[in-house]
């Protein structure tokens, strides 16, 4: 092998090196964030449980309810989206599989859709498609506040009570654990009560001070808010883990492939030695002789 080949086969070592020092590095940081917005799921989830539960079970005994968040429209003429995307890429699949969902929903509801992006890759996918989204939102930090939630969920709120969309859905990628996450649609708009005919529970169970709709009045936007905000660190969660796995199996790759070019590298140095000695070996030959 020509000594340009050896250099060249060295320079690509150092090179991957390189490479592997930074997807650790990127593995390391996804870690880190990962379990900070872990931290704060584990802590929201029986919260957002609980307070489902008695919601849903509240309002389904309430008789007479008469809620705009609960009421469903007979004609779907509109939906709100609200799409949760990645802010970057080198997360393996994770965009691309919520892309494809996100196809998938489409054809489920083929009605017109006002799109609330969340996250970079989102912004990017509605660019590429010609789709202007009625609001945007990116460079998410890990510890997103509550009150930017509020936010958001009051705009969302606003778009359904003066009917602008007759639904609202949440498009998330639900984090399972470290290595399964899988993406989900969630009907956040109309609020969904449970169905309790025949069960022995009932409105006369329940004293109300003050009345239910007051009540109703002041848990249904903590509901909605809080909600959210798991549905947000569940694909945040998602994302982090998912780019902490592809940095993982970047790193063994390149880990890999700097052993099996190190074998090349010592053959053809080996290689190389040899054919040094055998001219030195033949040169001293021809002299003697």
């Amino acid at each position: 092998m020509a000594i340009g080949s050896i250099k060249s086969i060295r320079t690509k070592i150092r090179s991957i090196g390189n490479i592997k020092k930074i997807t650790r590095a990127m593995e390391m940081v996804s870690a880190a964030k990962l379990r900070k917005v872990q931290e704060r799921l584990m802590a929201v989830r029986p919260y957002a449980s609980r307070i489902t539960s008695f919601l849903t079970g509240l309002a389904g005994r309430v008789r007479n309810l008469d809620f705009p968040l609960f009421q469903g429209r007979d004609h779907v003429r509109r939906i709100g989206v609200v799409l949760v995307m990645g802010e970057k890429g080198l997360c393996g699949s994770f965009n691309s599989n919520m892309l494809r969902f996100y196809g998938e929903f489409q054809k489920k509801h083929p009605v017109p859709v006002d799109l609330t992006a969340i996250g970079k890759k989102t912004v990017d996918m509605a660019k590429k498609s010609g789709v202007t989204p009625v609001d945007s939102y990116v460079n998410l930090k890990t510890d997103v506040s509550f009150g930017e939630i509020q936010s958001w969920t009051n705009r969302l709120i606003a778009s359904f009570l003066d009917g602008t969309v007759d639904e609202v859905w949440v498009l998330y990628t639900e984090y399972m654990n470290a290595v399964t996450f899988r993406p989900r649609a969630v009907k956040f708009l109309p609020v969904e009560t449970e169905k309790t005919e025949g069960k022995e529970d009932s409105a006369g169970d329940y004293e109300f001070e003050p009345s239910p709709k007051e009540i109703l009045d002041r848990l249904i936007p903590r509901y909605v808010q809080t909600t959210f905000h798991r549905l947000l660190l569940e694909s945040m969660s998602s994302e982090h883990a998912a780019r902490m796995n592809a940095m993982h199996n970047a790193t063994d790759n390149a880990k890999d492939l700097v052993s099996s070019l190190t074998l090349i590298y010592n053959k053809a140095r080996q290689a190389s030695i040899t054919k040094e000695l055998l001219d030195i070996v033949g040169g001293a030959e021809a002299l003697r002789g």
